[in-house]
């Protein structure tokens, strides 16, 4: 799956039927589409416009979370192992690589949380200490779906019409297409697609600056998280540094004091999106009402690690626990006080 897209050969052999239909330009969602068509045996399209290499990333697909609860991180590593696998299997293995990570908390009760996220990590073979996780997964190339079964579409293809009763219909060319399931599987197409009016209370989109710098002093690990201040850093092998920023208050300043310099530190490229994050801190994976959509939401840097798992659940076929940790997660139940996690103040 990774490689090359096929958008032009699979407009011509595009069927009038599919078991799922996913919307997402993110490797959470060509992961689970690919998984779905070739070990599930699924008919799946995939809506998404291709990525440019210019454009820069708006996550850092790291296999780590700011999570307290231990299942997360079991369903988590058991993701980084699939995936791998999956790699492998690919002749893709370069697709993964392991990075250390520092995280910097600043306020007492964000040193409070991790402690308790790394106590949780270390069960699941994710050591650290005083903050540096010393080898985290990251995917380092972007996933692509060359020579898959995959049918994949421009994201102006595609229009979802909802009925009065508020049911969501996928129309293709102006044709409708019956469709078993509709995923909505990144951040962009959930806030374009699902109305203010159906999404879950639990969702919450906020501004994002992405940045890369000229090349500066070298950071204290190649990624950097700044969960109190909302940064996110990442060093390429040329020094250089691309920063996520979220929020919209003190933008620079908050940057500013991540940063080891030289000041000043140009700024080769700026990008602004919107991103959505959940108010408890745990992920949001289930069907809304009255849309029957599938939103999968709030899996933060980690969700691509998910895609082995998310696949299996959306196929009928979920591993030991998957479904239970789903359910649990699931936007339709009156409490989220067993899942609730961590939220930091820089994430709100």
């Amino acid at each position: 799956m990774a490689g090359a897209d096929c958008r032009t050969e699979c407009l011509i052999r595009m069927s009038s039927t599919y078991d799922f239909a996913i919307f997402g330009g993110n490797a959470l969602a060509s992961l689970v589409a690919g998984l779905l068509a070739h070990d599930h045996n699924k008919q799946v399209l995939l809506i998404a416009d291709p990525v440019s290499p210019q454009r820069l990333p708006r996550s850092i697909d790291l296999a780590l979370l700011l999570a307290t609860r231990p299942q997360s991180w079991k369903m988590l590593q058991r993701g980084v192992a699939e995936t791998r696998a999956l790699m492998a299997s690919l002749q893709a293995s370069d697709a993964l690589d392991a990075a250390p990570v520092r995280i910097v908390a600043d306020l007492p009760r964000t040193k409070a949380a991790l402690a308790h996220v790394a106590a949780s990590a270390q069960g699941y073979g994710q050591t650290s200490r005083d903050g540096l996780f010393p080898s985290v997964a990251r995917l380092a190339v972007p996933v692509a779906l060359a020579e898959s079964r995959v049918v994949t579409i421009g994201r102006e293809a595609a229009v979802l019409e909802f009925s009065r009763a508020g049911t969501a219909a996928l129309v293709v060319s102006g044709e409708p297409t019956a469709v078993g399931q509709i995923v909505v599987a990144d951040e962009a197409a959930l806030l374009e697609l699902v109305p203010p009016a159906q999404r879950p209370a639990q969702l919450v989109g906020r501004p994002m600056t992405g940045t890369l710098t000229s090349p500066a002093k070298k950071l204290a690990a190649p990624v950097m998280l700044f969960p109190d201040r909302g940064v996110s850093l990442q060093q390429r092998p040329d020094l250089s540094i691309l920063a996520l920023v979220s929020g919209d208050g003190e933008v620079d300043a908050r940057l500013a004091s991540t940063l080891p310099g030289p000041f000043p530190l140009q700024r080769l490229a700026t990008t602004h999106f919107r991103c959505v994050s959940t108010v408890d801190g745990a992920p949001l994976i289930g069907r809304i009402k009255p849309s029957k959509l599938m939103v999968l939401a709030g899996l933060g840097e980690a969700a691509a690690f998910f895609a082995p798992l998310i696949a299996r659940l959306l196929a009928g076929v979920p591993g030991d626990g998957e479904k239970e940790w789903a359910s649990a997660h699931d936007p339709s139940r009156p409490t989220r006080e067993a899942v609730a996690d961590f939220v930091a103040t820089g994430a709100a």
